[in-house]
């Protein structure tokens, strides 16, 4: 032990250290300051967001559902980003949207799979089983 450290320094230390174990993984700090007057999310803005956030996901559907095989969640990216899409954030275009993409790609294999699943059950079934059946079935 060094001259000036005494042994409640070695407690604090470990607390401090303990802290930054459970605090925020990429060590960024935020910051906001709220008070009266402050500017207001643009309505405009935030519209503008939800309806490019609603057409990139349909097209991203748009792209699955033409292949003939799905594609990659990467080749879907590279297809969007040879694309001219309107209302992309400057500065960071259609990358700031990765997650939005990537959402919409999920949802879209999700609901292919529970289809081809539904699929695969109904072509298990005998063919008189179905309640739905043209002809009337007596007992």
């Amino acid at each position: 032990m060094n001259g000036w450290a005494g042994p409640g320094r070695e407690a604090t230390e470990t607390r401090r250290l303990d802290r930054e174990r459970e605090g925020s993984l990429d060590n960024m700090t935020c910051l906001l300051v709220c008070f009266p007057g402050a500017p207001r999310p643009c309505e405009e803005a935030i519209r503008k967001e939800v309806l490019l956030d609603a057409a990139l996901g349909r097209r991203v559907a748009e792209l699955c559902a033409s292949a003939s095989e799905p594609p990659s969640l990467n080749t879907v990216f590279r297809t969007l980003a040879s694309e001219d899409i309107p209302d992309l954030p400057p500065g960071g275009g259609l990358y700031c949207k990765a997650t939005v993409i990537a959402e919409a790609y999920s949802r879209f294999c999700q609901a292919s799979r529970q289809r081809w699943v539904k699929g695969q059950k109904g072509a298990e079934e005998p063919t008189g089983a179905h309640s739905s059946s043209a002809l009337p079935l007596e007992a």
